[in-house]
């Protein structure tokens, strides 16, 4: 079932109905509900209130769904995933309070933008870390996505969202659950075989889109051919968006040691090679907040040295050109010995000619003006040169 575009309820109206609650703004809405900014009066703190279609309301399966894995979520606490507080219905219109995160979504943070490879790898890797806390209580998420992750100050990535507001039916067969571009091949082709790592099918999408700025695509390369990082992560991206669930990570633990592993870099090892010795971190620490790509930056400053050069030496060319041009206009100063050469002069177009038989590109022929003048005197002289 599709909902229809929801026509959100005003602050006031909500607040009369949920007096435990100061609704203080909207934050967004769309055709499966809209969230809210609110104050929650018992406990002054902030809260995200969620509130979904009459419709879905009125489904009494989805109401078992929405209330059954509303109790599983209150359930989790993990400091990677947005914490559920409350559930229940206002005018026949479900809704769940939830925790309210200071920060932006990680789709409006990194959209288009090359991550620094160690911050994509620090989100992703606490991303990994709550999704493991989840499965491990049985729930997965099934549309992991930038929009559902929100991103604290600190960057920390907070899991929302899941999946919850989903149709009625969503665990029948041929049903498919997801975003284009982060859904794994077997929710498309066998939905109800779809388990957690489907889910770490998504976050190797995801690692990858913020590590190269764009999504993969079904035949998409190693990242490194996009952005120059390290290679080893093309081995982590690669393997999470395997396309059979057997090859990727067994679980989001693992996929997140590995992420961890990177972090840290190779483990060193003796000179007889024989024990390793202390870890120590090879690689720096990013800093809160999305960073640089210093790959990209380091092109740039290429490029730009680049540019200098090439306007450089065609300012030189252009200027040596004038000098050669300056050079040839000059009277030539002729040298004792030399033969004395014509200067140059500029010429104009010549008007064209009255007599269409003559070019009148053609110099005037002295010949043909002393014919003109004394033909039979001219005619005998001729021949008589012709004659010796």
């Amino acid at each position: 079932m599709n909902a229809p575009h929801f026509e959100a309820p005003d602050l006031a109206h909500l607040a009369e109905r949920l007096p435990g609650y100061e609704f203080e703004a909207l934050i967004a809405v769309g055709g499966m509900g809209a969230v809210y900014k609110a104050r929650q009066r018992s406990l002054d703190r902030d809260v995200a209130i969620k509130i979904l279609p009459r419709e879905l309301g009125a489904d009494e399966e989805f109401r078992e769904s929405f209330s059954r894995e509303a109790r599983a979520m209150a359930r989790l606490n993990h400091p990677n995933l947005i914490g559920v507080y409350d559930s229940g219905a206002v005018d026949g219109m479900p809704y769940m309070v939830m925790e309210y995160v200071h920060g932006k979504s990680l789709f409006h943070s990194a959209y288009q933008t090359l991550v620094e490879p160690n911050q994509a790898v620090e989100i992703i890797r606490g991303i990994c870390e709550g999704l493991f806390h989840a499965h491990e209580n049985g729930i997965i998420h099934r549309d992991i996505k930038p929009a559902n992750i929100l991103l604290t100050p600190k960057a920390e990535p907070k899991i929302g969202d899941f999946g919850l507001a989903r149709p009625p039916g969503a665990d029948s067969p041929g049903l498919i659950m997801g975003t284009p571009g982060y859904v794994a091949p077997e929710v498309v082709e066998q939905p109800e075989h779809a388990d957690h790592r489907s889910d770490l099918f998504a976050v190797g999408v995801m690692l990858y889109e913020l590590i190269t700025g764009v999504v993969p695509g079904p035949d998409a390369g190693p990242p490194s051919w996009l952005c120059g990082c390290d290679a080893e992560l093309d081995a982590i991206c690669l393997k999470a968006m395997a396309a059979r669930p057997d090859d990727r990570y067994s679980s989001a633990r693992e996929m997140a040691r590995s992420l961890d592993q990177w972090l840290r870099g190779p483990v060193p090892t003796s000179a007889e090679g024989t024990a390793p010795l202390a870890r120590t971190p090879t690689r720096s620490r990013p800093s809160a907040g999305v960073g640089f790509n210093w790959v990209l930056l380091r092109n740039l400053v290429v490029i730009a040295v680049l540019l200098v050069m090439i306007r450089w030496t065609w300012q030189f060319t252009q200027a040596q050109k004038a000098r050669n041009i300056a050079e040839a206009e000059r009277v030539n100063v002729v040298s004792p010995g030399e033969e004395e050469r014509p200067a140059e002069i500029a010429t104009a177009p010549r008007p064209p000619s009255p007599d269409p038989l003559i070019p009148a590109e053609s110099p005037p022929d002295p010949a043909q003006a002393v014919i003109e003048e004394h033909p039979m005197e001219t005619l005998e002289r001729l021949r008589g040169a012709l004659a010796a």
